[in-house]
């Protein structure tokens, strides 16, 4: 069995108390069903209107509630007992305050216990809100300051009254829920609200049925296509209960009896009084407001009786009860209505044959055949009729018309009768009395045969009588003097004046109050009085009164502006389609008026306005009078008294005189002679007056006519064609002409005059309907062609040249400087219906309006003279409505719309495409410097108006609240369209380029600093307005308030994101809505429509604030606590009761902002649920109680437990809020922890995000779910990277090895390529640029002050892009597939790749994350490595725009290279790791490999990134690891290739890298650096430095070293390298020669491969760079040491040259000593320097005996290189030397030791003196040392870099004095132990054991000589010959290649234990697999020569950071922004890395 579904209605109570359920309000019911009618739809409240219970309620609108029984009270007592509620700690509340409340209620109420609880629940539910409105208004009143905003005190007159009445005296704390008093007066205006809209509600979904079902006339049949069918079968399912036509199965009797019942009943309590509160003082007001709310409710029955007997098709049964009751016009239309007078006529015809006997007398039959019910009826309108009773008389002139037609129907019967006797009698002599004794009544009504007639037949058979007969007989014995029928008749046309009241009905009541459904319900009520009217047409003459009263019931009043609102689809309710499908109608009234016409001029122009609302279904889409109006074969009019040219031709007594013209008769004549002018024109047009021309200006001879009236003049009716809508043209001519043409007959020019509103209201009716007729069918011609045959039919017979347009112009401009006369009734009526024919004419004429504008005196363009103003201080001031006004307002806004709509066409004219049809382009000949004038000189006037409108004496609200809205929301839309679109700075160049100075002005007045005070003001008083009234409890204004209001917060939100958008400094505005901020949080509470703009406007206000580089205002400053913490609970309802999810969207954006947006105090207020100082006070009294559970984090993180049952709009809104919360609020991560479900709710979807199905099968409905799903996995990762730090640092290390399966869907789609549609974009692109010229598709790109979502209209503004478009076929194309869908389809397509590229950004996060827990993990490693190459095949791939490629391939390219750093800082050997050098390199040379180019464009920075990881890619292949795994097992298990094949195919790579990239890509920059040396930063060229440093690490390479010698020679690298160089002084900036340093550095790495080495030698490398500026500056100085500036210069030494010299020394050997002798010779003063470096004073550097790390590796490095000199000098001819061409080196060996000595015997003045030079040494100095007595870590270094020194100046006998000096020497492993690992030739340090390695170097065993040709100098290209470059000279050198590759780094071995001799040795590239210095990672110990740091295989070091320094994992690794340390690794050789400190 299928569980019962929980009532929406009220559910259980625990639901409703702990915010799981908020109840609905009735009065909101109301108002959604309304807003339905706007595409809205609310599943809450369909679920909530078809409950079961609320159906129930509906049905029994019209009972009152059940009362109290002792068997409902149980019922009461069971659901609020104790076991139904769950605890919650949500919930707080006091359930015996609730039992009271709602037994009380019942108590006063008289209702059951269950309903009372509902209010009660619903009052507490929206408490909260209440008492925010309250407190705000008390707090304003009580004087506390707003802080510049308005006071609500000015505004605190306009509230409701109703709500004024009902509430309690100030003296009540409403803010108290222990407040009686408060809560009581809350639950009765609850009360009466629910029961008044209980009724409305009942009333609008019934009439919507019945529109819908056919019930009413065929007219409503017709859907508005907004409603959805849900209301319709509610409805259905009310009447099925109701049984309208029968018994009700609600009350077992007629419904209509039961809604007389409940109105009688409502005006007994109003008789009554109210008895609630009997003994509070207020009860005066509490009587008021109950007897307002009776009053309304009976207002409510009765329109809801209205609607049940307006819509029946059939007369209702029997009503034996009368109603007493006359309640102005609803009483009159529900009487006419009961009657049904088309069905009761109806129904009388089928009596005339029924006998009496078979009628029926009981009540099941129709009133009418009950004798008894007509009589009452009768006798009551009788009585009504005696006493002129206005109200009651259309039902007295409806009964009448039903009597008289009962009265004829039986006539005729007993005719029949009588005949068929005397057939069947024969000769019989059967006579019968047909005379009647009829009292013919001279008046206005026209008896029909008989009012009374009796009869006898002559027969002595008594004749059967018929229903009618037996009816008849009872009704005429009614005590009336004379015929009661006509009496009825009488009183009701003449006496009650019947004509005027329906005049009256149909203008004051039906249209204003029948505004429902769109004003449905007024044309309803209409069609009762014109059933009427055509009913009384036999009855009442063609006579004014009624021409007057059936204009009354076509229009209702409606004038131009409602026509222009009304939407199509209500075409056919229109009361004058029926006229015009009526011929009873057509043939009495509108045919008889033409007949008349010219004669009677007013009523046929009078008709045609009335009916030019139609327009006909099949045509042309031309209204459906045109044909009547454009052509007549008759015409009436007055002869002229002295006109004789005519004859009779037959003269009748019975018939009329018919006469002939002998002569021509002119219709039109003027004060000269018409034919002379006509001949002229002619002449001069040359051309002849067309024949229809000259049949509207004469009757032509021979034409006859029929004389109406014999009295002179006489008025005759001719047969004569021609065209009224022409004639209508010159009679409007001769109103406005100098010479007027006068009419024929007597001076009729006043009548003229008169009717000039009529005709120009008629012209722009016209053609109005013509343009929406053409519009809505399917016409053959366009929109201009249909109003063009309008416009050119009236302006067939004008005069001089002028068309119709010209004259109603004219017309216009005379009214505008005309004083009008005191006596004038409604002196701007021509103004109005000028302005709405310029409004209709720029519709399809816009070429005309413009022009006609800009010299036009309504806005004194040219003069700066504007009429507009001046008619509105001086013909409408103090008036009750301002029409003109409006109308202005309306135009304004018309060119404000056709400026946007057509400013693509008039930019540049559409082409037609093959697809799509051609349309006219309109408007595109107007001046756009004229449009500029006309919309700015518009826009100052309506922005004077919108700033003083309070001060204009606007009587109606109505019209005061209209004209802020439209100003508003043409205000709004002036800048969305100035500033929303386009991001082109220059406005003079954009397509609004119209608009730009209005938008311009707008921005001036309101955001300026200098701008206008009082429109700031104005803005807040309108929306202070808005939270003053309360909309839908008043008139029908409140429905403009809602409007004005939502405008005026739209309005103002735009400002504020424009002011954010243009970078204006905080405006007047600004302070003013801040000020207002308890403003807008009761406007929040005063009506749902307001909820989303207000939500809207206070995140602009907190993202403008939290934009401030000072601490932004906070918004809980602005209202008191209690209050934010009152709106804050209002908020946390979000989008209950009603489940708007926009509104819920928006309330957690706002949110979003609160907590990211530094409001610190709210954002804790939000997240905690209490004030910060609440919570103080809670823990200073040391409560146990928990912080408020209710809080909105706890309402989201509830929510999102459940994540997959939410909206995914919603879900990612609050992942959102969530997000950045712990972003902004690290403490939030806990919570997320301790909550039960939440963490594991998001994980399980992130899990299951791949497998969620889309059940939908609409393409675009699944793409949008692709992108809800992707943004919402995009928020869940940022979440989990978040948590994943927070798991951490909490030693929670399970946590992301648990994580990393359920990230399979995240790993497999978060880098791969976004699903960029390239062939839709770039079509849809080509498409349109080829469609629309000059206009491209990304002028439609939205700006940030429209806020766009994910969808249809993400990127490019589909609303905007309508309005500009909508005009052209194209847009919409054939089948909806034209560029609207195209767009639409392209925004969601980037709307998936936006929230792709949204996800990559949250999966960098959560990667990077994962790996700083999970970098030693097996499985994890190969997913980064997986990631890293997957990033670079996505680079290497791109399908994107280069706009959005460029912003996501530098983070991909970022996110490769971290985990690529993680990869080698754990020294991962998987074969993965490996791989990622071919996905780089692969990716570089899809980027580009020419760096001249690359460098020089926008993808730099990408570059840049790649060149970073292909270094990293290069070290995982030099790595230790790698040189196992390349020695190990070459098979495979699944067949991939073998580790040897991957090696070779590695080195490969590398050689192609180091050709392309280093060689070639050097050359490059140092070109670029020359032509742009912006472009080029020095990093760029440390990366080819380290590239090739880690290059020639890789095993293997040393075996392609002709391929090398190959690159870097054709590239002239080493050339480029002194070049620069040369150079690098005039690049210094600051003195500082940074490139000088990179050039050296570049060398001393090419040198440290011997083959490159030896090349450089052969180059005269030491020559060239000896001549440079920086070179021959350090060789003429006395000695640069560390302090000395630049110190870049002593960098250069140490760094650069030393180390050079040393490789050099190396690579060439004994051929090279000499050479480095003398050069080493050329810096004296260094060598001088650094041989007192080490003395307490030095006084050759004057550093006072300061030491630095580098001065003791300077001294490291001369030592090795002078005794490998002496060693030299010393072997002489035995090493193949002269001794004596071996230069002394001048270095003090003994000075330098004694020193030494003396700093290591006292440490403390050693460690005083030792100075950090660099961020690094920085960094050690605040490091604590392992030991050895130093206290940091700088001083460490330096006593074991001294000791290293002190034992290559001194060998054993050193080392067994100072050992102790070197405690970490400890530790190191026996030199036995690595001697077979490393190839190095070990060295004892002694003279004798350094000779003997010497010897062994040059003389190795198997040794072969080979020459090396002369190097020629290759020029610089031509383009580059003014480089400037050393001069170098030719060198022939006879040098030998050296047995073993090795590089000339000498090294230490220091033994485990003083008994054992230290040793040097000199290693290969090959021992060193690390990249760039990672020193010495055999087995054996090492020492650097430079730090003398010992490092262990595989060991890092620990940097100032706490990081080991592995790898290019440094804290400082290649960065971008300056000197930077390039490889800061373990132990970095100085002469081998790029260090620029």
């Amino acid at each position: 069995m299928a569980p019962v579904r929980e009532s929406t209605y009220f559910p259980p109570l625990d639901k409703c108390l702990d915010g799981r359920h908020q109840l609905l309000y009735v009065s909101w019911e109301i108002r959604r069903l309304q807003e339905l009618e706007n595409d809205v739809n609310y599943d809450s409240l369909e679920k909530h209107l078809t409950d079961s219970h609320t159906l129930e309620l509906l049905k029994q609108s019209f009972s009152s509630a059940p009362p109290p029984t002792s068997q409902t009270r149980p019922a009461f007592e069971t659901k609020t007992s104790a076991i139904n509620l769950v605890p919650s700690a949500r919930g707080r509340y006091d359930i015996k305050q609730i039992q009271s409340d709602s037994l009380w209620l019942s108590a006063e109420a008289q209702i059951e216990e269950i309903a009372a609880l509902r209010i009660v629940v619903l009052e507490w539910q929206t408490r909260p809100a209440a008492q925010l409105q309250e407190s705000a208004l008390a707090a304003d009143i009580s004087g506390r300051s707003l802080n510049g905003g308005i006071s609500l005190s000015a505004y605190s007159a306009s509230r409701s009254l109703l709500r004024s009445r009902i509430l309690p005296d100030s003296s009540a704390d409403p803010d108290d829920a222990n407040n009686s008093d408060a809560r009581r007066s809350r639950l009765f205006s609850i009360y009466l609200a629910e029961c008044r809209f209980r009724l409305e509600t009942c009333r609008f979904i019934v009439f919507t049925a019945l529109c819908k079902s056919g019930a009413g006339r065929t007219s409503f049949d017709k859907p508005s296509g907004a409603i959805p069918a849900w209301v319709e079968s509610v409805g259905h399912e009310i009447l099925t209960a109701w049984d309208i036509y029968g018994v009700s199965k609600i009350t077992g009797r007629n419904i209509l009896l039961s809604g007389i019942d409940a109105l009688q009943s409502r005006l007994k309590r109003l008789e009554e009084g109210c008895g609630w509160f009997r003994d509070k003082e207020q009860q005066e007001h509490i009587q008021v407001a109950w007897c307002e709310c009776q009053i309304l409710e009976s207002l409510a029955v009765m329109e809801t009786i209205l609607v049940i007997v307006g819509s029946s098709t059939q007369p209702f049964r029997e009503l034996y009860n009368t109603h007493d009751w006359q309640l102005q016009s609803l009483t009159s239309l529900i009487s006419l209505a009961i009657l049904r007078l088309p069905a009761a006529l109806h129904l009388v015809e089928s009596l005339s044959a029924m006998a009496a006997s078979t009628a029926d007398p009981s009540g099941s039959a129709a009133y009418l055949n009950n004798p008894d019910v007509c009589n009452e009826v009768t006798e009551i309108l009788v009585n009504a009729a005696s006493e002129c009773l206005r109200v009651a008389s259309p039902a007295v002139l409806a009964w009448s018309i039903i009597l008289q037609a009962m009265r004829e129907h039986a006539l005729r019967s007993r005719e029949t009768r009588d005949t068929r006797q005397l057939i069947t009698v024969g000769d019989g002599s059967a006579t019968a009395d047909s005379s009647d004794n009829q009292s013919t009544d001279h008046s206005s009504t026209r008896g029909t045969r008989s009012l009374r007639r009796h009869s006898s037949t002559g027969s002595d058979t008594p004749q059967q009588q018929t229903v009618l007969d037996v009816l008849l007989e009872s009704i005429l014995l009614v005590g009336v003097d004379g015929d009661p029928i006509a009496f009825l008749a009488r009183a009701a046309v003449d006496g009650s004046h019947v004509l005027d009241i329906i005049d009256s009905l149909s203008v004051g009541f039906c249209t204003p109050f029948g505004r429902g459904h769109k004003g449905k319900s007024g044309m309803k009520m209409r069609h009762l009085l014109l059933e009427l009217i055509k009913s009384s047409l036999d009855l009442i003459d063609y006579q004014p009164d009624l021409i007057q009263a059936t204009l009354a019931v076509l229009t209702g009043a409606e004038g131009y502006w409602e026509s222009l609102d009304r939407p199509l689809g209500y075409r056919e309710a229109e009361p004058a389609s029926i006229f015009l499908e009526d011929k009873i109608f057509m043939d009495k009234l509108f045919y008889e008026a033409l007949r008349r016409f010219p004669y009677e001029t007013a009523p046929f122009f009078r008709l045609c306005r009335a009916l030019a609302v139609c327009f006909a279904d099949q045509g042309e889409g031309m209204p459906a009078m045109w044909p009547m109006m454009a052509s007549s074969n008759f015409l009436t009019c007055a002869l002229p008294t002295s006109f004789t040219a005519y004859r009779v031709i037959r003269d009748d007594e019975e018939e009329s005189t018919c006469v002939q013209l002998t002569a021509n008769l002119e219709l039109f004549r003027r004060q000269g002679d018409l034919q002379t002018r006509v001949q002229k024109r002619a002449k001069h047009d040359g051309s002849l007056v067309s024949t229809d021309s000259m049949n509207l200006r004469q009757i032509p001879q021979g034409a006859t006519g029929r004389v109406l009236s014999e009295a002179k003049p006489l008025v005759v009716y001719w047969e004569h064609c021609y065209s009224p809508w022409a004639y209508l043209g010159m009679l409007l001519q001769s109103a406005s002409s100098e010479d007027p043409v006068m009419a024929i007959g007597p001076d009729r020019s006043g009548l003229i005059l008169g009717l000039i509103p009529d005709i120009i209201d008629l012209l722009s009716m016209t053609m109005l309907t013509a343009i929406k007729g053409t519009s809505a069918s399917n016409a053959s011609i366009s929109v201009v062609d249909a109003t063009q045959s309008i416009l050119d039919t009236a302006s067939e017979g004008l005069d001089g040249g002028q068309d119709i347009v010209s004259v109603v112009f004219d017309i216009f401009e005379r009214e505008l400087c005309r004083q009008p006369k005191s006596t004038e009734e409604n002196p701007s009526s021509v103004l109005v219906r000028c302005v709405q024919f310029t409004h209709a004419l720029l519709q399809v004429v816009p070429d005309r309006v413009w022009p006609f504008l800009g010299r036009s005196a309504l806005l004194g363009v040219k003069n700066s003279n504007s009429q507009l103003g001046v008619v509105l201080t001086s013909i409408e001031s103090g008036a009750e409505k301002y029409d003109f006004l409006v109308s202005c307002i309306r135009l304004f806004e018309a060119l404000v719309d056709d400026a946007i709509t057509h400013a693509i066409s008039r930019k540049s004219p559409a082409k037609a495409v093959a697809r799509f049809a051609s349309s006219q382009t309109l408007g595109t000949g107007v001046s756009q410097v004229v449009m500029k004038k006309v919309l700015l000189s518009f826009e100052r006037i309506m922005l004077d108006v919108y700033q003083s409108v309070s001060t204009l004496g606007l009587v109606l609200a109505e019209q005061r609240c209209e004209v802020n809205a439209r100003l508003s929301a043409v205000f709004h839309r002036v800048l969305t369209c100035c500033f929303g679109i386009e991001e082109q700075p220059d406005q003079n160049q954009k397509l609004s380029a119209p608009l730009a100075p209005s938008g311009e002005y707008l921005v001036d007045v309101f955001l300026s600093p200098s701008g206008s005070e009082a429109a700031s003001v104005h803005l807040s008083s309108k929306i202070q307005e808005g939270g003053e009234e309360r909309p839908g409890l008043g008139p029908p204004p409140a429905t403009y308030l809602v409007q004005q209001t939502i405008c005026t917060l739209r309005f103002t939100s735009t400002l504020l994101r424009l002011s954010t958008m243009l970078v204006y400094p905080r405006s007047r505005l600004q302070e003013q809505i801040l000020g207002a901020v308890l403003m807008l949080t009761r406007t929040y509470t005063s009506h749902p429509g307001f909820r989303q703009p207000v939500v809207e406007l206070l995140d602009v206000l907190v993202h403008n604030a939290g934009l401030s580089d000072s601490q932004p205002a906070s918004l809980l400053g602005y209202m008191p606590e209690e209050t934010a913490h009152r709106f804050l609970e209002v908020l946390s309802t979000l989008d209950e009761p009603l489940r708007d999810r926009s509104l819920s969207v928006s309330i957690w954006k706002l949110l979003s902002q609160v907590v990211s947006k530094r409001q610190q105090w709210l954002a804790i207020f939000i997240l905690t649920g209490e004030a910060p100082r609440q919570a103080l006070k809670r823990e200073a009294k040391g409560s146990d109680g928990d912080a408020p559970a209710d809080c909105l984090l706890n309402i989201a993180l509830d929510s999102l437990s459940n994540i997959e049952r939410l909206p995914p709009q919603a879900a990612a809104g609050i992942l959102e809020f969530v997000a950045l919360s712990a972003d902004s609020w690290p403490w939030i991560l806990s919570i997320l922890q301790q909550h039960p479900h939440f963490m594991t709710a998001i994980t399980e979807y992130v899990r299951q995000v791949e497998t969620m199905s889309n059940t939908t099968q609409n393409r675009s409905s699944q793409a949008g779910m692709e992108y809800h799903k992707i943004q919402i996995t995009s928020y869940i990762t940022e979440l989990l990277a978040m948590y994943t730090n927070y798991t951490r640092q909490n030693a929670m290390a399970s946590y992301a090895k648990d994580l990393l399966p359920n990230l399979t869907y995240i790993i497999s789609t978060a880098v791969v390529p976004p699903a960029f549609n390239t062939s839709l974009q770039s079509i849809l692109r080509q498409n349109f640029e080829a469609r629309f010229e000059n206009c491209s598709l990304v002028t439609f790109k939205r700006t940030a002050i429209k806020p766009s979502a994910l969808g249809h209209s993400f990127y490019y503004d589909l609303d905007m892009a309508g309005q500009m478009l909508r005009r052209d076929p194209s847009w919409t194309g054939r089948d909806q597939n034209g560029f609207a869908a195209e767009i639409a389809r392209a925004n969601v397509n980037l709307s998936v790749v936006e929230a792709q590229i949204s996800l990559f950004h949250s999966w960098r996060f959560l990667a990077v994350e994962l790996s700083k827990s999970l970098r030693t993990d097996v499985e994890y490693q190969e997913t980064m490595a997986e990631v890293a190459m997957d990033c670079l095949r996505t680079n290497a791939q791109n399908t994107l725009p280069q706009a959005i490629f460029e912003r996501v391939a530098q983070s991909r390219a970022d996110l490769a290279f971290t985990l690529l750093q993680v990869l080698i800082e754990a020294k991962s050997s998987r074969p993965h790791v490996k791989s990622v050098l071919f996905t780089a390199w692969d990716a570089m040379r899809a980027h580009g490999t020419d760096l001249t180019l690359v460098l020089d464009g926008d993808g730099a920075s990408c570059c840049r990134t790649l060149l970073k990881i292909l270094c990293l890619s290069i070290q995982a292949h030099a790595s230790p690891a790698s040189q196992e795994s390349t020695n190990g097992d070459e098979s495979h298990p699944h067949g991939q290739p073998t580790q040897k094949f991957a090696a070779n195919a590695a080195l490969k790579t590398v050689l192609e890298i180091l050709k392309v990239v280093v060689a070639h890509g050097f050359r490059s920059l140092t070109i670029l650096l020359h032509d742009s040396p912006s472009r080029i930063l020095p990093t760029d060229f440390a990366l080819l430095a380290a590239i090739l440093r880690n290059s020639l690490l890789i095993p293997g390479l040393d075996r392609h070293t002709t391929a090398l010698l190959s690159a870097f020679a054709d590239a002239q690298t080493s050339r480029y390298a002194s070049t620069l160089l040369s150079w690098s002084d005039q690049l210094a900036t600051n003195r500082d020669p940074i490139y000088g340093e990179l050039s050296i550095n570049f060398l001393l790495e090419m040198s440290s491969m011997p083959a490159l080495a030896e090349s450089l030698a052969v180059e005269g490398i030491l020559t060239h760079i000896a001549n440079t500026n920086l070179i021959k500056y350090l060789r003429t100085s006395e000695g640069l040491g560390p302090f000395d500036q630049p110190p870049r210069m002593y960098n250069i030494w140490v760094r650069g040259i030393l180390p050079l010299l040393l490789n050099l020394l190396h690579a060439v050997g004994t051929s090279m000593a000499a050479e480095i002798a003398v050069y080493l010779h050329l810096f004296r003063g260094q060598i001088a320097r650094a041989n007192g470096a080490f003395t307490f004073y030095s006084a050759v550097s004057g550093s006072e005996g300061y030491l630095t790390l580098s001065t003791v590796s300077e001294a490291q490095t001369l030592a090795v290189l002078t005794e490998i000199l002496d060693t030299y000098r010393e072997a002489g001819a035995s090493a193949g030397v002269v001794s004596a061409e071996i230069m002394e080196t001048g270095w003090e060996r003994g000075r330098v030791r004694e020193d030494v000595e003396s700093w290591l015997q006292r440490r403390g003045a050693l460690r005083e003196r030792i100075v950090a030079v660099g961020e690094r040494e920085e960094g050690w100095e605040r490091m604590k040392a392992s030991g050895g007595g130093a206290v940091n870590r700088l001083e460490e270094k330096v006593v074991e870099e001294m000791g290293v020194l002190l034992m290559l100046l001194g060998g054993k006998e050193e080392w067994e004095t100072h050992h102790h000096l070197l405690p970490c020497f400890t530790k190191v492993e026996p030199l036995e132990s690595s001697v077979e690992e490393q190839p190095a030739l070990d060295v004892d340090i002694s003279k004798e054991r350094l000779n003997r390695c010497i010897d062994e170097v040059d003389n190795p065993p198997a040794r072969t000589s080979s020459t090396i040709a002369p190097h020629r100098r290759t020029p610089l290209p031509e383009h580059h010959a003014d480089l400037p470059h050393p001069d170098t000279t030719n060198r022939n050198l006879q040098l030998s290649s050296p047995a073993l590759p090795i590089e000339p780094t000498v090294t230490v071995a220091v033994p485990a234990s003083p008994s054992q001799e230290p040793t040097a040795h000199v290693t290969t590239a090959a021992d060193f697999p690390a990249a760039a210095g990672a020193y010495a990672r055999s087995e054996r110990r090492h020492v650097d020569i430079k730090t003398g740091l010992l490092s262990d295989r595989g060991g890092g070091e620990e940097s100032a950071d706490g990081c080991v320094d592995e790898g290019l994992g440094g804290g400082d690794a290649l960065r971008d922004d300056g000197p930077v340390q390039v490889a800061r690794l373990g132990n970095p050789r100085i002469w081998s890395t790029t260090t620029l400190d």
